[in-house]
């Protein structure tokens, strides 16, 4: 008798879209909530979390870096500033990642990549809640004040 092992489905694309979803997801949230945050803690209101303006708030780019000399050299800095950069662009980029997101969630379903799957489920639903909280009030509010 021979023994035949079952080698899983894996589909690297989708689980390529799951670590770049989750990339600029990260940096994106770093780069609009990350830099209210600190914009909040930077004048001593926190109340201004949820009414971001520049009258309240000041220019963004006056808070950053959080932490340490506000230099080339400082890694904080370009850190906020890059996910600060991206954060700007929020529109197109939840428009590639959910097409990409849903690309992929119907390429990992047919290879039947369960694991993949369930993770593009996941990435893919926060893109859509982002892309969501963006178009509202509040998420336009705040893409204005990150313009500034």
């Amino acid at each position: 008798m021979s023994r035949q092992d079952r080698v899983s489905a894996t589909s690297f694309g989708g689980r390529i879209v799951v670590a770049a979803q989750l990339l600029l997801l990260t940096m994106s949230l770093i780069g609009s909530f990350g830099v209210l945050l600190v914009a909040a803690l930077h004048v001593r209101d926190l109340p201004a979390v949820l009414d971001p303006r520049v009258d309240r708030l000041g220019d963004p780019k006056d808070s950053l870096p959080p932490v340490g000399p506000d230099s080339a050299w400082n890694p904080l800095l370009w850190v906020f500033e890059l996910a600060r950069v991206l954060a700007m662009f929020v529109y197109p980029l939840a428009f590639v990642t959910l097409v990409l997101g849903v690309a992929a969630l119907i390429r990992t379903w047919r290879v039947g990549d369960r694991q993949a799957f369930g993770w593009l489920v996941v990435s893919t639903g926060v893109w859509f809640a982002l892309a969501a909280l963006a178009l509202t009030p509040y998420g336009t509010q705040l893409h204005g004040w990150l313009l500034d």
